[in-house]
């Protein structure tokens, strides 16, 4: 008899950092967190799938679930923010104004990259990964 050696392609992993930045389902890593894809949308920002394509999961767990993304966002400020505190506490004269004014302009334009990887990083910390 012929022996036929049957190998078989592991479904390659997903890995939590790429699931995470782009927003995919915690549990499946495939299915889309929200409705319209991209991370700088300033329409419809948060219109999210109610469950995974994919496995199903519910992804508002409970009532009030994402007001904890906010507390997941803070890092994205506080990365935006620093680098120009610093450049305020070591500059003179009114160019304290003009730092303060940049960091709030690039707070404003990158919001939507902050709730979106907020939302994306609060549920992967709440669900694991199950790849079955």
């Amino acid at each position: 008899s012929v022996l036929f050696l049957c190998v078989k392609m592991k479904e390659k992993q997903t890995s939590i950092v790429f699931s995470i930045a782009n927003c995919k389902c915690p549990r499946c890593r495939k299915g889309e967190l929200f409705k319209k894809k991209g991370m700088f949308r300033y329409k419809d920002l948060l219109l999210m799938n109610e469950s995974c394509d994919n496995c199903k999961l519910m992804y508002e767990l409970e009532p009030g679930f994402w007001i904890g993304s906010l507390y997941a966002s803070y890092p994205f400020v506080v990365i935006i923010g620093i680098p120009f505190i610093l450049l305020a506490l070591f500059s003179d004269g009114n160019m304290v104004f003009v730092y303060t004014g940049m960091m709030l302009l690039l707070l404003m334009l990158f919001r939507p990259l902050m709730i979106r990887l907020g939302r994306s990083l609060w549920i992967h910390l709440n669900v694991g990964y199950n790849k079955y």
